[in-house]
Order: C-alpha cells, then structure tokens, then sequence
C-alpha cells in the first residue's frame, strides 16, 4: 500500500496505479484513501479521477470526492469527478498472455505452481512455488524473464519432469489462488504474492477458485468412474500421506497376524481395516481431510486439463460427499501403511521437479 502512495507522485503509469487501487478489498482502499489526506499534488487529482468512475462502492466514491474537493479548495487544479461509465483515462484493451501450470504431488507431499504474468509485451514475472500438502509454500522463486527465455524454462520443465508427475497448463488465475492459498497456509512470502492481486483482478479466467471447478464444462463422452478405480491412476501413485506417529502406527499395522496363533488372511485383512477405521477417525490424523479434499479438488482439475473427463466427473461428485471423502482418506491412510520403502526418492537431486529459472 505504501509502494501506491509513492506511485502516485509519479505522473507516470496511471494505469498501473488504478489497477492496483482495484486490486485492494474495501478496507484497504479505505486506509489508501485516508492516507492520501494530507497530499496536495496535481498528480493525486489524475490518481483521484482516474480511479472514481470505475468504483462501484457509494463509501468509497465519497471518500474520493472528499478528497477531490480538499485539493481543489487547496488552489490544486483538479477536474471534477465524471459519473460512472467511461474512465478519464481509457483502459487499454491489451491482450495479457499470462500463464499457469501445475503438478501432481510427489513422494514428499509436494508439487510445484509455476505462473508466467505478462506485465508488459513479451516480457514477464515468472514464479516457482513449490507448495507441501498440508504445511503450505515452502518457497518461491521469482524473476522477471522475456518471452524467449519463459519459453525455454517451460521447455525445461516439460523435458525434465519424472514419469509419474504430470505437468498441465491451467487457469493462471488459479495458478495465482494456489500461490495465495498455499503461502496464507504457511504464513511465508506473504509480502512477496502481495502484488498478485492486482494481476488476478484482471483476469477473466474460467477456473479461479475451487469452487469453479465443478462448474467446468465436460465432455459427454464417457462414464463417471467409481472412486476406487480414479484412485488407482497414476497421477496418484506418488502421494502418500504422513504424520507424527506413522512409524509407531506402521509397526502396529504390520504386526497384525504375528501372533503364535496364525490366522487366514482374510481375518488378517480384516483386522487391518480395522486398524485404518480407528486411525482414520483419530483427532491427530482427522486434521488431514480437509487437506486431502483440496488435493482431490485440484487433480479433478489436473484430470479436466488432461481431457480424462470421466475422471473428472467422479472427483467432482465425489468430493462434496463426506462419506466417499472418508472412505479415500481411508485408502490412503492403508496405501501409506503398506508402504515398504518409507525414504522418499530426492527429487531435487535427481534433476526432476525444481527447475532452477535463473539457468
């Protein structure tokens, strides 16, 4: 907020100010407003007027005229405010090739959501966020790139990525929601996403909250597949769940049918399933779901990208379902527990997942 203060001494980018004036909630623009009380420059007049008729909100609109006629009463020249429709300053209809890409999680609960925004022609802010299951972003590298070398680095990415990850162009704006969503989770980077929310005002993208993708439009071709079976897809085969006391729980698990008496291995089995139903309704591994439905929200999406329709069309109905929704925690709670090699592969050490953008 305090960068828009200074902006605003400059005449310059006019349209950039307003952008990021649309870019702040209700009360942030009223902080804005009220800290611009003692200004007394022409250049706030152009700010003031610019932004005036675009603002849909009556408060606001107020404090803007009050601020108009404070500078005019202070001899400032200033024009008068224009009622709402066409702005003082007409808004380019510029084309922005912003770009956004996801991929599946991998052995160590993490994924990467890579973002290219056009700030201006053929020239881009890219971002790398490497984002974890339940604990958020983890980093985020950022670094402003040309057309040509944004290209390359994509290059690299699709070149790179390991056979059991998947790496799908998506809404960039989601792309955007995901880097929010992820660094509000770990409380990090939160200055450095700051000004993504006046690039994702802008953009008229389809997908741009979860709750956008089960209005996706899908084709009519192909069943809905039964959860089981979606499971089972390879864009899943990485994932594995953990927490605190797996070690302890999987010695537990595995030790059922030790005993001196040997049992079949249907009651075996049986007993097993047992012991996920117990751990599933636990309050230190419930703390979990959530986190699981917002994974199944986005392969959805991953699926709707890779044009596996069917597979979309179970996950979308299956994720507001409680009792399907507990009944995949299950399975990769049990998916987890059978695990026999609990060292997850370094992916950045085996040249797959990270890709470095500054080369």
């Amino acid at each position: 907020m305090e960068e828009i203060i200074r902006a605003i001494n400059s005449a310059q980018d006019a349209e950039k100010k307003a952008e990021a004036f649309f870019g702040l909630s209700k009360d942030e623009k009223r902080t804005l407003l009220e800290g611009l009380r003692h200004m007394r420059t022409q250049t706030l007049g152009m700010f003031l007027n610019a932004i005036y008729p675009q603002e849909k909100d009556k408060d606001i609109q107020k404090l803007i005229r009050k601020l108009l006629f404070q500078l005019k009463s202070a001899g400032i020249k200033v024009d008068e405010p224009q009622p709402a429709g066409e702005p003082v300053i007409r808004k380019i209809e510029e084309v922005r090739d912003h770009k956004g890409f996801l991929t599946n999680y991998d052995e160590t609960q993490t994924r990467l959501v890579v973002a290219g925004l056009e700030i201006k022609k053929n020239i881009y802010v890219f971002l790398n966020a490497e984002t974890h299951f339940s604990d958020g972003l983890v980093e985020l590298m950022t670094s402003p790139v040309d057309k040509k070398s944004l290209e390359e680095i994509l290059k690299a990415y699709r070149h790179d990525i390991r056979p059991t990850m998947v790496f799908e162009e998506i809404s960039p704006a989601y792309a955007v929601y995901l880097i929010e969503e992820a660094s509000n989770r770990s409380g990090k980077f939160r200055d450095e996403i700051k000004p993504l929310k006046s690039f994702s005002s802008s953009m008229t993208n389809i997908a741009r909250k979860p709750e956008d993708i089960y209005r996706l439009t899908a084709s009519d071709t192909g069943d809905m597949l039964a959860l089981g079976k979606i499971l089972t897809h390879s864009i899943f085969d990485p994932f594995f769940l953990s927490w605190t006391s797996l070690e302890e729980d999987k010695k537990a698990y595995s030790a059922i049918g030790d005993g001196s008496i040997v049992l079949p291995q249907h009651m075996v089995e049986e007993r097993k399933m047992e012991f996920v139903k117990r751990l599933s309704e636990r309050g230190d591994i419930t703390s979990l779901v959530p986190f699981l439905k917002r994974m199944l929200e986005d392969y959805a999406y991953l699926f709707h990208c890779m044009k596996d329709f069917s597979s979309y069309k179970g996950l979308t109905e299956h994720t507001g379902n409680q009792d399907v929704l507990q009944e995949a925690f299950s399975f990769f709670l049990k998916k987890t527990l059978d695990r026999k090699e609990d060292k997850p592969q370094d992916t950045k050490q085996d040249g797959g997942l990270i890709v470095n953008p500054y080369g």
